[in-house]
């Protein structure tokens, strides 16, 4: 890839309509009092031309090899998000049908290109006779050596899956020309290029008619994927999308599973410049999880109330170690900048915690994507007025895809 083959943007970064019309992403910009900003993460091709969009934080000056690397790691991961039945990402509208093709290219790899043949009859006097139904539906002349049946009726096969092989052929073909972004594409070299595929509606309208002849569930979702496909290839042309709106989704599932194989614990060391830093190395102790929502109140006090709306939390990322009394809690943040606003939803997380657990230890911070090495910024502290330190931890967004990527 070189510079000019490509741009670059930022989830949360302002941009003008003229910017947002060349490229066609209306659709995945925020809109506020006239002002347009980009709100998904992920890349866009249109005429041969690609849009990186980036993280927040993940600051791009120009595109190096890091950071094309970096780019085709979140191509993985929202690939794989999307493929999975059990994905939170639905995907957004004329975005490049992964599942859909990767259910194709499932079927090719364990079966091959679609074959099966059909059985037929047929009247004639070439071939396997089927003797019991020429007895009973064929003309007969009785003679005095015998009868004689005409015309006989004879049993064959056909080859149904020659227009299925074609449009597999057709599918698996076309998406490996976006493999150089798309890392969990397949590459494939089209075995012929039949002209009926330049007329995509008629083979979508020809799949549509055939589906009702096949039963199997296997061959049916071949033929429904293979729709799929095929009619975003009818409305996309070369237009290609393949992103997010939900980036903070994908940061809270990778970082909890960064913690729970990373996280070794917290230096305590007030005369130490790493003082409140985390400790990165294999993980064999510590077990973060998302537990359930809450009530912030008693069963006694919301009776009180029964016409109003009772509040809940739900931390993203708690571990508590009753042996030692120590609890961890962190909440996966993504911002535009660095957090500048107190945090209040953090600090009633540890006054809730704390009603509860009177003697633990707490530790409680923030966690935020950088393009940076690790770094940790205090956000607040009161551990000379009631014991509350929350601290930012700024972790390399890089690190934390590469590790999730090898998991998935």
């Amino acid at each position: 890839m070189n510079q000019q083959e490509f741009e670059i943007v930022n989830d949360g970064q302002a941009v003008d309509k003229d910017f947002v019309n060349s490229w066609d992403i209306l659709d995945y910009c925020l809109q506020y009092n006239g002002s347009l900003t980009i709100s998904f993460v992920g890349a866009v091709i249109k005429n041969n031309k690609t849009l990186f969009s980036f993280p927040k934080h993940y600051q791009v000056d120009k595109m190096t090899d890091d950071q094309v690397s970096c780019m085709k790691q979140i191509l993985y991961v929202l690939a794989k998000s999307k493929a999975s039945y059990g994905s939170f990402d639905k995907g957004v509208k004329g975005e490049f049908p992964i599942k859909a093709y990767l259910g194709v290219l499932m079927h090719y790899k364990k079966y091959g290109l679609y074959l099966a043949d059909e059985r037929y009859l047929e009247k004639g006097y070439a071939g396997n006779v089927d003797w019991d139904r020429t007895v009973n539906l064929s003309n007969k002349i009785i003679q005095k050596k015998g009868v004689i049946f005409f015309p006989f009726v004879i049993k064959k096969n056909r080859d149904k899956s020659v227009f299925i092989s074609d449009c597999m052929n057709y599918v698996l073909s076309d998406a490996s020309k976006y493999r150089s972004l798309i890392s969990t594409i397949m590459p494939y070299e089209s075995v012929n290029k039949d002209s009926i595929f330049r007329n995509l509606k008629y083979v979508i309208n020809e799949l549509k008619k055939i589906r009702n002849m096949y039963f199997k569930d296997i061959e049916k979702r071949l033929i429904n994927n293979l729709i799929e496909y095929m009619e975003w290839k009818s409305k996309a042309k070369n237009n290609v999308r393949l992103l997010t709106l939900k980036f903070e989704n994908y940061w809270e599932l990778m970082i909890t599973k960064y913690l729970n194989d990373k996280f070794s614990g917290i230096i305590k060391d007030n005369s130490s410049e790493d003082n409140d830093k985390i400790i990165w190395s294999d993980n064999k102790k510590y077990r973060f999880e998302k537990p359930k929502m809450e009530y912030i109140e008693t069963p006694k006090t919301r009776s009180k109330f029964p016409n109003r709306n009772p509040h809940k939390i739900q931390y993203d990322h708690i571990f508590i170690d009753d042996e030692n009394r120590y609890i961890v809690i962190f909440d996966s943040k993504y911002f535009n900048d660095e957090i500048d606003d107190l945090n209040y939803k953090q600090l009633f997380y540890y006054y809730n915690i704390y009603q509860k657990y009177p003697e633990y230890c707490i530790d409680n911070g923030l966690l935020v994507p950088t393009e940076k090495d690790y770094y940790i910024k205090i956000h607040v502290d009161r551990t000379d007025l009631d014991g509350v330190k929350i601290v930012e931890h700024y972790i390399n967004l890089k690190l934390v895809l590469d590790h999730y990527a090898k998991s998935v």
